[in-house]
This record gives structure tokens, C-alpha cells and sequence, in this order.
């Protein structure tokens, strides 16, 4: 919803593509991105969007008050198994260098900064094979990643996160 309020408030319409199949794909990941990765869906206390399983911990910390902790560990682990099947959905509908066709969208732009935390703390947290960085498995992931971090303006964004973590 922010991006696309940025995009009609002050874009020129770079970000938007022409087709409305592509244009519809677009908005597809990014609701993958936020209803499966980034959102809690909830606002009770314990319950924590999905990509917290990597950072929020177990028990109350100065960095962590007690209605955000993770407690139950198989929670962390399911909320870990949702963050791999996104990522093999991505393997398997990332289209071209970019997500959706030959230039960056708001798919690129959402997803991004999240494969930060990602490529950071899954082989800190849990091991992880540095996912990003393979051709093996997620071949056209790894392809996106590069093509991301590439340009200028996404590896600022790299530096800064990966900066303070």
C-alpha cells in the first residue's frame, strides 16, 4: 500500500509496467512478501510476523520486551519452513534478472531489503548455506539477488543493513 501510494503521490511511473498480467504478478509478490514474510496477521502478544523467527528472542531481553518474544521453538522452526517455501516460490516464479520482466518493480523494491535480513541471519541463526549466493537450488534467486545488488541504489541499502547487523 505505501508503495504504491509513493508511486501515484510522486512517481513518474518507472516502477509500473505496462502489461496488466506483469502488473498483476508484481502485486502478487509483494502480497507473498507481506502477508507470508512480514506481517504478523495478529497483534496479540507472541505472535510475530514470520521473519522475526531470525531475530526475536526466546525470552525477554533489553532488545526484546516480553509480548515480542518467540518462546515455543516450534513455532520458530515452523515460522522457518514458511520463510523456505517462500523462497522456493520466488525460485519458481522469478521471471528475468528482475522479478517480474527487464526492470526493477515494486516486487524488487518490497523484497529486497528482506533477502538482506535473510542472507545475513539464516547462515548466522540456523547454518544456512548462504542462499543467495548458489546457483544450484535457487538459481534464478541467486541471478535476482545479483542483478539487485548490482545497482547503486540497492546496495546502499545492502550496505546500510547489513551495517547494523
Amino acid at each position: 500500500v505505501i508503495l504504491s501510494y509513493l508511486e501515484d503521490r510522486f512517481g513518474d511511473g518507472r516502477f509500473i509496467l505496462a502489461n496488466v498480467e506483469d502488473r498483476a504478478l508484481v502485486q502478487l509478490f509483494v502480497r507473498i512478501h507481506d502477508i507470508y514474510i512480514s506481517s504478523p496477521n495478529c497483534t496479540q502478544p507472541n505472535f510475530s510476523h514470520t521473519q522475526g523467527c531470525m531475530y526475536l528472542d526466546p525470552y525477554p531481553t533489553k532488545y526484546t520486551p516480553e509480548r515480542r518474544t518467540m518462546p515455543n521453538p516450534i513455532v520458530r522452526a515452523s515460522k522457518l519452513k514458511e520463510i523456505y517455501e517462500r523462497l522456493c516460490w520466488l525460485e519458481q516464479n522469478i521471471q528475468s534478472d528482475y522479478m517480474v520482466g527487464d526492470s526493477i518493480t515494486h516486487a524488487d523494491i518490497t523484497w529486497y531489503p528482506t533477502c538482506i535480513f535473510m542472507e545475513i541471519l539464516l547462515p548466522y541463526v540456523f547454518g544456512w548455506a548462504p542462499i543467495f549466493h548458489e546457483k544450484d537450488h535457487f538459481p534464478r534467486l541467486t541471478r535476482w539477488f545479483e542483478t539487485c545488488s548490482s545497482n547503486e541504489h540497492f546496495a546502499s541499502v545492502r550496505d546500510d543493513i547489513s551495517g547494523v547487523l
